[in-house]
């Protein structure tokens, strides 16, 4: 039987579908979320995020440290950084589980959040549209709309003016006020890994995923939508590829909403990466229609819902506990974004941003030391 009914209606996601007969699909229930873990950044920010990997992209290779994972250098918070939290909307229950099921990270490396000094008694800080300067590094916020999905700024880009404001969310979870979908730790857990740094898996430049994706629909697909505006196989079992797909609802995303969440990353001096890791929490779940090879592609694997040994060994690199280790991690971090700050044809922007964390680093190892 496909793995398409199951999918679409545990997951209540997108219309994704792999025909098992010639008849038409049964009529669903309706979508209540967008895909897990699919990240919605408005188009703005998009273009924003895409004009820093073009001035980044290198035309060989890139620094590969001992990762197994893709984890931009110069977005990464300093080692010994306690991250601050703040939330817009949600009751006390809400933000004390999100704060909870955040402790896989903190077991697996030297890593802090702070939600506030009354949040063991439930008082948690808080962050308003109207803030003129940051109430916190991660700003988390409820919303739908134009700003809804599951979606977080990668790193620093949190405090970065030019992406997201002070008066802005750096976080969001859609949906989350309604009711909690079935996997929420796994989302909750892949977007705090976006906050610490780190990109998709699957968009890794030595991920396999880019050339095994079906994109396109199957010859002679005629479009065809179900009773909620969802693209579906039409009455010949022909499917739908993945931008018709995710072009209509529930996701209803423009090209390049999709190419920014599922394309490979250009090669860049910015990312410390090696092997792919399938079983990462930063990798999409994709299911078997999305691939031109279906179960037999590199890029397939079953939902991975929790760290994988190797974000947990990624975790520890970035993010050590050891004072000699940390002071490591704040040379090696130095050197990067002294490099950064180095490269020709950098916009006035990114060289600000380099140049004032690099001035956070330089006193930090000062004190490490």
């Amino acid at each position: 039987m496909s793995r398409w009914w199951s999918y679409f209606t545990v997951l209540c996601v997108v219309a994704m579908t792999v025909a098992c007969s010639k008849q038409a699909p049964p009529v669903a229930s309706p979508p209540t979320s967008k895909m897990r873990t699919l990240e919605g950044y408005p188009s703005a920010t998009i273009d924003v995020i895409q004009r820093h990997q073009q001035y980044l992209q290198t035309a060989s290779g890139t620094n590969v440290a001992h990762l197994q994972s893709i984890v931009s250098k110069s977005r990464t918070w300093s080692p010994g950084h306690s991250i601050t939290i703040a939330f817009e909307g949600g009751s006390a229950s809400l933000r004390a589980q999100i704060m909870q099921h955040l402790q896989p990270w903190t077991q697996a490396a030297g890593v802090a959040f702070d939600f506030g000094p009354g949040a063991v008694n439930g008082v948690f800080r808080e962050w308003a549209p109207t803030d003129t300067s940051y109430t916190a590094d991660v700003r988390i916020a409820f919303r739908g709309g134009d700003q809804g999905g599951y979606w977080s700024m990668v790193g620093r880009d949190s405090v970065n003016p030019g992406l997201a404001k002070p008066g802005e969310p750096s976080m969001n979870f859609e949906g989350f006020l309604k009711g909690l979908p079935e996997d929420w730790e796994a989302t909750v857990l892949h977007e705090f890994g976006h906050a610490l740094g780190f990109e998709h898996e699957h968009q890794s430049p030595v991920a396999p995923c880019e050339t095994e994706f079906r994109w396109d629909d199957d010859p002679g697909y005629v479009q065809t939508r179900d009773i909620y505006k969802q693209a579906v196989p039409d009455s010949q079992g022909r499917r739908p590829g993945i931008y018709t797909v995710l072009e209509n609802p529930p996701n209803s995303w423009k090209k390049d909403q999709i190419d920014f969440n599922l394309r490979q990353l250009p090669q860049s001096a910015d990312w410390i990466l090696s092997a792919f890791d399938p079983q990462s929490i930063m990798k999409y779940q994709f299911d078997d229609w999305m691939f031109t090879n279906g179960v037999k592609s590199r890029c397939y694997s079953i939902a991975n819902l929790v760290l994988s040994k190797q974000d947990r060994e990624a975790a520890q690199k970035i993010y050590p506990r050891s004072s000699p280790a940390i002071v490591d991690a704040l040379n090696t971090k130095q050197r990067a974004l002294q490099e950064l700050v180095q490269l020709k044809g950098l916009p006035s922007d990114l060289v600000s941003q380099y140049r004032a964390e690099l001035s956070v680093v330089k006193k930090r190892t000062t004190k490490a030391h």
